[in-house]
């Protein structure tokens, strides 16, 4: 028997939106919803409803990639200018902790939601698992790399992946 979890629209935005005033406990409490859902979400994901994995869906890809035309452009510059506000306004009161807790839950739930979704996606699935098996079929001729060549071959094998998808 499984238990179906619902999801309160309101909190997620809450999540992922930094508060308008910078209260350091309203952050901590933001950063600690952030990584309970993290977590449940991680490990109960099938037993959300399919309304309740779009919603996340849509939240996840909406931070991740905002819409762009001249309007968001404009609204995407504001936002930044009122978030540098927000950091000062943080520094200055000493609440930085509380703002890295807020960030680093809101990273990891965005995290969570994307993993969740890229196991659901066979042909990602399948393009990663024909990626590193290729990688590993030609372990024992290659040589050694710099660190610098491995993030460059990381990446090529990346955009692969991406472009069969």
């Amino acid at each position: 028997m499984s238990a179906t979890i619902t999801i309160n629209s309101s909190e997620i935005r809450q999540i992922l939106q930094p508060p308008r005033t910078s209260n350091s406990s309203r952050l901590w409490e933001i950063a600690q919803k952030a990584n309970t859902l993290a977590v449940i979400v991680e490990d109960r994901w099938e037993n959300f409803t399919d309304e309740d994995r779009e919603l996340l869906k849509t939240f996840a890809y909406a931070v991740i990639e905002p819409p762009k035309g001249i309007l968001d452009t404009i609204s995407e510059l504001v936002s930044r200018f009122l978030f540098a506000l927000f950091l000062a306004a943080i520094a200055i009161k000493g609440e930085a902790d509380a703002f890295a807790a807020y960030s680093d839950g809101s990273k990891r739930l965005i995290n969570a939601i994307l993993g969740r979704i890229e196991r659901e996606d066979i042909a990602y699935q399948k393009a990663l698992s024909e990626a590193i098996e290729e990688a590993f079929a030609n372990l024992e001729t290659s040589k050694a790399m710099t660190a610098e060549e491995a993030c460059e071959r990381i990446g090529r094998i990346s955009d692969k992946i991406i472009g069969e998808l």
